[in-house]
């Protein structure tokens, strides 16, 4: 079954079959989002009152696709305003001509050059599956192994 979702959305994020994690989705993109994903751990039936949940302080912030909430895998909690903390990522990209690096937003425009030096701060604009979410979260708690790329979804 297809469900729908929003911005704001918080959502149950398996981590094994006994735990959940929170995430939140950031910004609602074209069939993708931006989710932050938030470290604590919670026991899978365990009850949240999304209104109080602790969402400012995310470990990973990525882009992933929306497979899992519309298949009902990371189950929609509730609905809250996402945190002024948590910062829409700015990303670079090569472009030739003219040969620069310029500002690329999150959904996918680009926009003026930028330094040598801002490039090395920003990333390349990427897409991660959910399953690398998830692998990423088991990771993070010690019930796999942790992956370099997992590097790549920190904050």
């Amino acid at each position: 079954m297809l469900r729908k979702y929003a911005k704001g959305d918080v959502l149950a994020v398996p981590v094994g079959d006994e735990h959940v994690a929170l995430a939140q989705i950031v910004e609602k993109l074209s069939g993708n989002i931006l989710v932050a994903v938030f470290p604590e751990l919670l026991g899978a039936g365990e009850s949240v009152e999304v209104a109080t949940a602790k969402l400012d302080e995310p470990v990973f912030l990525a882009e992933t696709m929306d497979l899992r909430i519309k298949e009902g895998v990371w189950r929609v909690l509730g609905n809250r305003e996402v945190s002024p903390a948590i910062p829409v990522p700015g990303y670079k990209v090569w472009v030739e001509p003219p040969g620069e690096y310029r500002r690329q937003d999150i959904h996918g425009t680009v926009g003026e050059p930028i330094s040598a030096d801002e490039a090395e701060t920003l990333k390349r604009h990427k897409s991660y599956s959910p399953a690398v979410i998830e692998t990423a979260l088991r990771g993070l708690h010690g019930f796999g192994p942790w992956r370099a790329v997992f590097d790549e979804l920190a904050v």
